[in-house]
C-alpha cells in the first residue's frame, strides 16, 4: 500500500536476482555499518577523554579549595602538600591570592 515500501521491495527483488548486484549491495551495507560503528567508537572515546579531563580538573579545584581551608586553619604548606598531593609551590601561590 505504501509506494516507498513497494519501490524498496521491487529493488530488493531485482538485486536478489542479480548475484553481482547483491554482492555489491551487501558490501556497501557492511561498509556503512562498519563506518557507523567506528564513528560510535570514536565518539565514546572522545566522551571518555572529556569526562576524565573534567574529573581531573574538578579534583584539582577541590584540592585547592581544601588547601585554602587548611591554610586558613594555620596548617603548614608541607603538611598541606602531604595531605593533598599539591606541590608546595601551588600552595604558596594560594597564600598570594
Amino acid at each position: 500500500k505504501n509506494p516507498q515500501v513497494g519501490k524498496a521491495v521491487a529493488k530488493l527483488m531485482v538485486l536478489s536476482e542479480d548475484e553481482q548486484a547483491r554482492m555489491i549491495a551487501d558490501s556497501r551495507e557492511k561498509m556503512r555499518r562498519d563506518i557507523n560503528a567506528q564513528q560510535r567508537f570514536k565518539s565514546r572515546q572522545a566522551e571518555e577523554k572529556g569526562m576524565k579531563k573534567g574529573m581531573k580538573k574538578g579534583m584539582e579545584k577541590a584540592m585547592l579549595e581544601f588547601a585554602r581551608g587548611m591554610l586558613g586553619a594555620g596548617d603548614s604548606a608541607a603538611k598541606i602538600s602531604a595531605i593533598t598531593g599539591l606541590s608546595v609551590q601551588q600552595i604558596q601561590k594560594l597564600l598570594l591570592h
